[in-house]
């Protein structure tokens, strides 16, 4: 019963520690956003506490080293680091019910939230590592969708399904129900060893696997030496640009839209957190499973591409349709739209990342894609509260429709191919 030897033990676990880092990022993103709008927050505010919860994201590439090089072998290559990572989620999450009153201090609430989501970010490299050690080539396309869409039925569970939870029982039992779910998905890595001899806990017998001590790193500078070197070709630095732009427009519309929405177009909070953190996830989860499978077919980039040209014309039609924003149908459908084709295109990036990434450093490679893109929404929300009464919101839909089109263009420059020609595939880390 290990993960290396059971396939459906190995998706269902890698799926389900995605479903634990999505519930608390639906719960942020959604629900206590949209509450924050609900008690009359600025825009200001709720982007403080949307880019301190995105900012340990931005950073996690900085795991990916350490990952590499230390660890317990002895339990596996990746499950001490996730056990970890899983315990101090749901201990940050208890904390935030020491907090008497959320809406009296949103530094403090911020800084919980960051707090949170460095253990969240730990986790996900650490998951994200045993994927690239333990899934065989022909895997990792629909793996990555699985695990995408993974991430969005817990951003469900956490947005429409918490906001549910709040609407009736309040904030404390939502947290309180959070916390019991990631300790749940915690027993998964608890009970279950990475490959054959490993020590199932410190105490129990067993050693480390051959595989683990072979793959392991000499030292963290000789971790950084290979990124470099990976990082130094054209193709490489050309994906880390896209993965610093790609989620920018998102970013910045993901806090003006839940502001205006709420406070011009006459939402509550609890409409806009049920429809966007259930049927918008719902779509999400859609959009990304088969996205996995699209990009196996057309191509990663031209599934990256056909994303961003859709989110620009889902855009473009709310910037000028004015007159429709009065009918919920017509934001529903562009919400879900939004959702639907963001989501596509990730698992797109994602598949192309997973390519451009040179198997000797493939974990913290992959992980600085994933940190760039990260960065990207965060500075996109940044910019929100920047321009915040500086341009209109129809103004600030077109800009991003046009951003993401040029976005687009950085495509045209990456070839997947070009980093094992250059480096070779050498899957041991050296």
């Amino acid at each position: 019963m290990t993960l290396e030897e059971r396939r459906g033990l190995r998706l269902l676990t890698l799926c389900a520690l995605y479903v634990s880092q999505g519930i608390p990022w639906g719960f942020v993103a959604i629900t206590l956003v949209a509450w924050l709008a609900g008690k009359g927050m600025s825009a200001a505010d709720v982007a403080q506490v949307t880019v301190l919860s995105g900012l340990p994201w931005t950073f996690k590439w900085l795991w990916g080293p350490f990952i590499d090089r230390f660890g317990f072998p002895a339990m596996g290559r990746r499950r001490p680091w996730i056990l970890v990572a899983q315990g101090m989620m749901a201990l940050t999450l208890l904390a935030l019910i020491a907090i008497p009153d959320l809406t009296s201090s949103v530094q403090l609430l911020a800084w919980m939230v960051f707090a949170h989501n460095v253990f969240n970010s730990l986790q996900d490299v650490a998951v994200d590592a045993l994927a690239v050690d333990l899934l065989p080539e022909d895997e990792r396309g629909k793996a990555n969708g699985l695990m995408y869409g993974s991430k969005y039925l817990g951003g469900a569970i956490g947005g429409a399904g918490m906001a549910t939870v709040m609407a009736s029982f309040g904030l404390r039992s939502a947290l309180v129900l959070q916390v019991s779910v990631l300790a749940l998905i915690f027993l998964l890595p608890l009970l279950l060893r990475e490959r054959p001899g490993e020590r199932l806990l410190p105490w129990t017998q067993g050693q480390a696997s051959p595989q683990a001590s072979a793959m392991r790193a000499d030292s963290v500078t000789s971790v950084f030496l290979n990124l470099l070197r990976a990082m130094s070709l054209r193709s490489s630095l050309l994906t880390a640009a896209l993965a610093l732009c790609l989620s920018a427009s998102a970013g910045l519309l993901g806090v003006v839209g839940v502001v205006f929405i709420v406070q011009q177009l006459g939402w509550s909070d609890t409409e806009y957190a049920q429809l966007t953190g259930g049927w918008g996830l719902a779509c999400g989860l859609i959009g990304s499973i088969a996205g996995g499978f699209i990009a196996d077919r057309l191509g990663h980039r031209r599934t990256i591409a056909a994303g961003c040209i859709g989110l620009a014309l889902v855009w473009t039609i709310f910037a000028f349709g004015e007159g429709l924003w009065g009918d919920r149908r017509f934001v529903t459908a562009i919400l879900l739209a939004d959702s639907l084709l963001a989501s596509t295109m990730l698992v797109g990036f994602f598949a192309l990342a997973m390519g451009v990434s040179w198997p000797k450093v493939a974990a913290t490679q992959f992980t600085a894609y994933m940190a760039l893109g990260n960065l990207s929404a965060v500075w996109g929300g940044w910019l929100a509260g920047k321009l915040d009464g500086l341009l209109s919101v129809p103004s600030l839909y077109a800009l991003c429709a046009v951003f993401q089109l040029a976005v687009a263009g950085l495509l045209i420059g990456i070839d997947t191919g070009e980093v094992r020609r250059q480096l070779g595939s050498a899957e041991a880390p050296q």
